[in-house]
């Protein structure tokens, strides 16, 4: 009766026991898979592709491509611009002018095509024109344009002692005739989409991937500057620009890292980046923002 007493009395403690040590036990086992599969992770996405994986690292040379392609569509559209500029003069800007802003968007999707295919397109477009991003970027995107133009025509009425023509605002030679609306799609079809699918699109995410964003936009800039060369040569805007070629290097810095920084927050989204491109187009490249308002 005692021993039995005994096992009855114990057979809930050793159960107990159990219990307990059976759910540390698997506790720990559990802890220890998640590490395991944590620490194989990051392996994964650490170690070199293979061929066969569609990583945007998969195949290295896709920047030297980007660039090239970039400034051979760009240059050799303008050459015949710069060319009869330098020698019979330019009556109108043709339109072949706004063809060469394709350039940085052939180069994006000759890079995404050598780095993953034609998957690889695919998913560099679906980024980069997705507008799943806050409402916040749309406001950055139209009110800093806004606020250039609003600083920069009292900068021009403060150095000239009159302001700027409003009925003039946007027009160009360029696009003779047409009501800034129309002008203002024009850069966003053109320079807007030309441009920023190539430089915010492509090339600074691609670069933020080995460097950080303050250096990859710093690395934008440069070519960013160096691709619009040829246009010093042949587009009044920029050969009427003197010693304000000094502002509009420091612009594009600037400019570089705000656009940068605008599309990392939109998810690397171009579609704010673009509007704020097209609206300061919009702005610089006017007939009567030649010198002041353009520097």
């Amino acid at each position: 009766h005692t021993g039995s007493v005994g096992v009855r009395g114990s057979s809930p403690l050793s159960s107990t026991e159990k219990t307990l040590s059976d759910l540390i036990g698997e506790g720990f086992l559990l802890l220890g898979r998640r590490v395991r599969c944590a620490v194989w992770g990051f392996a994964v996405l650490n170690r070199p592709m293979s061929h066969g994986e569609t990583s945007a690292e998969s195949r290295r040379g896709a920047v030297v491509v980007f660039v090239i392609v970039s400034f051979a569509v760009t240059w050799l559209i303008w050459l015949p611009i710069l060319i009869t500029a330098r020698t019979d003069g330019l009556g109108s800007m043709p339109w072949t002018f706004f063809l060469g802003s394709a350039g940085p968007a052939c180069g994006a999707v000759a890079a995404a095509m050598w780095e993953g295919g034609t998957q690889g397109v695919r998913q560099w477009a679906r980024r980069t024109f997705a507008v799943n991003f806050r409402p916040i970027w749309w406001l950055v995107a139209i009110g800093m344009p806004v606020a250039y133009g609003v600083i920069a025509y009292v900068v021009s009425a403060i150095v000239t002692g009159e302001w700027p023509d409003l009925d003039q605002f946007g027009a160009t030679e360029k696009l003779p005739g047409l009501a800034w609306p129309i002008v203002m799609a024009v850069w966003i079809l053109t320079f807007g989409v030309g441009e920023e699918a190539g430089w915010r699109g492509w090339l600074l995410p691609t670069l933020s991937r080995r460097m950080s964003i303050f250096w990859a936009a710093a690395v934008v800039a440069v070519v960013w500057i160096a691709w619009h060369l040829p246009a010093f040569y042949f587009n009044p805007t920029y050969m009427e620009m003197g010693a304000g070629i000094v502002g509009w290097t420091l612009a594009l810095f600037c400019g570089s890292y705000l656009l940068a920084w605008m599309a990392a927050g939109a998810n690397w989204s171009i579609i704010p980046v673009l509007i704020w491109h097209a609206g300061f187009d919009l702005l610089t490249a006017a007939d009567q923002s030649a010198g002041i308002i353009a520097s």
